[in-house]
């Protein structure tokens, strides 16, 4: 698909910024475990704010989690409306045999089409929030303040203020655009 070439890296790493540090995929040796234990326990001991940075890792891995399942959820939904319409398809074909019923099957047929087209609806919201949230994390403080300062001590709430609302603005968005796209499809 020629389309997708475009949108290939707008996905962001919606990890909250402590887990984009650790590295998974490689393998750490005790020592560097330790080292690593060593700087969190001198960090916690120095930062004033530690346990709300921590409460904000917290709550951004629970809602990090919640974003992953976003997605599935509402294509699962699409999934169960075209295996409704699938069961109820032979009744509308020989139904449309008479006059009586046949702007119930093009009515079927149009709701049919709009079912199938929320994929690409939901995708353009995937597209749309995850340049947004790129946006937020990467020049929030500098178009803010128009330098970095605070960026650091600061990074993990607004990391946790913007997971939550690109879950609370995709979960809006996927609504509005199923109901835009029926809207679009049965006029």
């Amino acid at each position: 698909v020629a389309i997708e070439n475009q949108y290939r890296d707008t996905a962001p790493a919606l990890l909250p910024l402590q887990m984009q540090d650790i590295d998974i995929e490689q393998d750490v040796s005790a020592w560097d475990a330790a080292k690593k234990a060593m700087a969190m326990l001198y960090e916690a001991l120095v930062t004033p704010l530690y346990g709300l940075k921590i409460l904000s890792f917290i709550a951004g891995i629970f809602l990090w989690l919640l974003d992953l399942f976003i997605y599935p959820l509402f294509l699962a939904e699409r999934f169960f409306l075209l295996g409704i319409m699938q069961a109820f398809f032979p009744l509308v074909i020989s139904l449309a045999v008479f006059e009586k019923f046949r702007s119930l099957a093009y009515n079927f047929f149009k709701l049919y089409a709009g079912v199938y087209m929320l994929v690409p609806a939901f995708f353009l919201v995937n597209v749309f929030v995850n340049n947004l949230y790129t946006e937020i994390n990467t020049n929030f403080w500098s178009d803010l303040f128009g330098t970095d300062w605070g960026s650091i001590f600061f990074a993990p709430l607004l990391q946790l203020g913007s997971i939550g609302f690109i879950v609370l603005l995709k979960f809006k968005l996927y609504k509005r655009a199923t109901s835009f796209t029926f809207k679009l499809f049965t006029g």
